[in-house]
């Protein structure tokens, strides 16, 4: 389980670090191109491609540290209600659920990849593969069933953070 943790830390910090990355990379290109739409009265085709591929990748990422921390939208109206018990009852069931979607994201996703990559389509703009852009797709998938496991062992050992707040049932005692 330690070894698993210190791996996911290392994970979750290189997903931080591509996430500033992508951040710099996609705010230069579009200052760059506000910049030349407003010197030429045109655009840079291009950027708009590269600008929508990248923030993919910036968006799976950024869930998947979410799934880490327990941050993506949820109702908790139910799971704050709960014990502990209950809380890690449900933590699998939540967690079952979502890796069940998540799989089917990255089995999509690395379909359409497959598919792209036999075809050689290339991008409309760049002229590179578009499966270098669709391999985000999958890639993501893989991050959030990583990060949901971890989220979810870190519940069922209460090394979470969510699971040292103290249990109302046993308050009332």
């Amino acid at each position: 389980m330690k070894i698993y943790k210190k791996i996911m830390d290392v994970l979750a910090w290189v997903e931080s670090a591509l996430q500033v990355l992508i951040g710099v990379v996609i705010t230069v290109i579009a200052f760059a191109n506000v910049c030349v739409r407003y010197l030429s009265n045109g655009k840079l085709a291009y950027t708009e491609e590269l600008t929508v591929n990248i923030f993919v990748l910036m968006i799976m990422c950024g869930c998947a540290l979410c799934a880490r921390s327990g941050s993506l939208i949820s109702l908790s109206l139910v799971f704050d209600l709960v014990g502990k018990r209950g809380k890690k009852i449900l933590s699998v069931i939540f967690t079952v659920f979502s890796i069940a979607f998540y799989g089917v994201i990255v089995h999509t996703g690395w379909a359409k990849t497959m598919q792209l990559m036999t075809q050689h389509k290339l991008t409309a703009s760049l002229l590179v593969p578009e499966w270098m852009f669709m391999i985000a797709l999958p890639i993501g998938g893989v991050l959030l069933i990583l990060h949901s496991i971890e989220y979810m062992l870190g519940i069922l050992t209460e090394t979470d953070p969510c699971m040292q707040i103290p249990d109302k049932k046993e308050e009332a005692k």
